[in-house]
């Protein structure tokens, strides 16, 4: 209850005890003059004052509600960002940390590459080759900038012993490419195009070799076994899409030749 209620209610109640001690005459005695008892009022006093002192440490010493803690704001946490790199000049890639290496593919500016690790005596950055699962190789860091973090990259002292060990194919060349036009585009794109079929022949260098990679536009489209010497490819080409770049790539089970390619820009 309130204090100023319980405050209300002894006044009431004081006033009450007092009135009861006051002597009215009514007539049927002596004159005598209304008194009151002085000690009924000073225990009437002292009572309230004791109530009042309680009630008063009564609520200074009442427990506080709990008041809900807000949540703690997280602290955000830097996470670092895996290196990539991408460069003001195209440039060549290599099987190891020199162009005496055979090479692999070129780098053009725009394309963005992950760094897997660093070569700081010769100043080359290991990248993983853009769309060809498995293939790595040495880019020189000359026209090269790289973003992220590196400082957990590995640096060995002497370059790794590279996996570039088979002879590559050559003679690559485009056997024979025929289209037909097609409109209602298969699929959901909604725009016509032509049906390509490629043919490509090359030939193969290497005895140690068990298998043939083929590739499209950076992808892998096919695995041939032994020393093949042709692939045919059929797929649907975009009006939009300009020319197509295939690879050939010679491989054992446990190296692999650079990538050979060629660039086809139309068919007949």
């Amino acid at each position: 209850m309130p204090v100023k209620k319980l405050l209300t209610l002894f006044c009431i109640l004081a006033l009450a005890t007092l009135a009861c001690s006051i002597t009215v005459d009514l007539g049927t005695s002596p004159s005598i003059t209304p008194t009151y008892t002085p000690a009924g009022i000073g225990q009437i006093s002292t009572m309230v004052a004791q109530t009042l002192q309680a009630l008063t440490q009564e609520a200074l010493s009442a427990t506080p509600l709990n008041t809900p803690t807000p949540p703690a704001t997280p602290t955000p946490t830097n996470t670092a960002l895996p290196p990539t790199l991408s460069v003001s000049v195209a440039t060549n890639c290599y099987a190891g940390p020199s162009t005496h290496y055979g090479f692999v593919i070129t780098i053009y500016p725009g394309i963005t590459v992950a760094v897997i690790g660093k070569d700081i005596a010769d100043n080359y950055w290991i990248i993983e080759v853009p769309n060809y699962p498995g293939t790595i190789c040495w880019l020189s860091g000359q026209y090269a900038s790289v973003n992220g973090e590196t400082s957990n990259l590995s640096a060995p002292a002497t370059p790794a012993v590279s996996i570039y060990t088979l002879d590559e194919p050559t003679n690559l060349r485009v056997a024979s490419c025929t289209s037909q036009p097609f409109w209602g585009t298969p699929g959901p794109w909604g725009h016509n195009g032509a049906r390509w079929t490629v043919v490509i022949r090359w030939r193969n260098m290497d005895d140690e070799q068990t298998g043939v990679r083929v590739y499209r536009d950076g992808y892998l489209i096919g695995r041939l076994g032994g020393h093949a010497t042709s692939y045919s490819d059929t797929f649907f080409h975009h009006d939009w899409h300009d020319d197509v770049t295939y690879g050939v790539q010679a491989v054992n089970s446990y190296a692999v030749s650079s990538i050979v390619t060629i660039e086809v820009d139309h068919c007949n």
